[in-house]
């Protein structure tokens, strides 16, 4: 499905230059993350965050002119092709982070975010290390993104408020998903967050409740985004589906 523009500056508070930018951007050639898309901003979350996260760097003080230079956009674009592999099964997840590793090195320009990152990958669970990470291993899937952080120069303040908005963000959009899939998770035994909260209505409504407060959180940068996260997850609420699982 397709994300306008204007959706994402209306609807989401993004900046019109960055909306404009990823949706008129064309689908990267031969990218495992984009594999079978037309749309390089599609409905889905995995696609959506993009975006959304690069507004908000933008609003925590990062400059547009280097969240916008094609080198930083083609290394998070490459960054996603390898983590999508290791998705698919291509490489196990080892490899995955190595092989992120070496190609961000050769960027770097924060040498001790680097360091910290890979502190945090070194571990064989991944939980909160330092600033890194949530206390929710299956949250924390993504944050091989971050490496990219490590790729420009941004004072230190800047960097701490990024943080906290990708972990505002992007858990949140696992959160959600894995409520929406946990029935088909459970019996295929895949990983799902819901796990740490439990899968029953209480730990629903823990993991509900903890969506809500990230979006609060969200408030401080982007208030029209807080709105429409809120106004969504109320929606799913009311579905036959939430409904159910909230009463059982």
């Amino acid at each position: 499905m397709f994300t306008s523009k204007n959706e994402l500056v209306e609807s989401m508070g993004v900046d019109p230059e960055i909306a404009a930018f990823f949706v008129d951007r064309k689908v990267p050639a031969s990218n495992a993350y984009w594999k079978g898309r037309y749309l390089y901003v599609a409905r889905g979350t995995g696609y959506l965050f993009i975006p959304l996260f690069f507004d908000l760097q933008l609003k925590a003080g990062v400059p547009r002119t280097v969240l916008l230079n094609e080198d930083y956009v083609q290394t998070m674009e490459q960054i996603l092709h390898i983590a999508a592999q290791y998705e698919f099964g291509e490489k196990d997840f080892t490899t995955n982070i190595q092989e992120i590793e070496r190609l961000v090195e050769p960027k770097l320009l924060n040498h001790s975010f680097f360091e910290e990152l890979k502190a945090y990958f070194s571990q064989q669970n991944l939980v909160r290390k330092g600033r890194i990470g949530t206390e929710n291993p299956a949250l924390n899937r993504g944050d091989a993104f971050l490496y990219l952080l490590a790729t420009i120069q941004i004072p230190e303040p800047v960097l701490a408020v990024v943080l906290d908005s990708w972990y505002n963000l992007v858990p949140s959009f696992l959160l959600l998903d894995d409520i929406m899939d946990f029935q088909e998770d459970r019996q295929n035994q895949e990983e799902n967050s819901l796990s740490f909260y439990g899968y029953h209505a209480d730990g629903i409504r823990k993991a509900i409740a903890a969506a809500k407060q990230n979006f609060q959180e969200l408030k401080k940068l982007n208030p029209t985004l807080c709105e429409f996260f809120e106004k969504t997850l109320d929606k799913k609420i009311q579905t036959p589906y939430f409904q159910h699982i909230l009463n059982h």
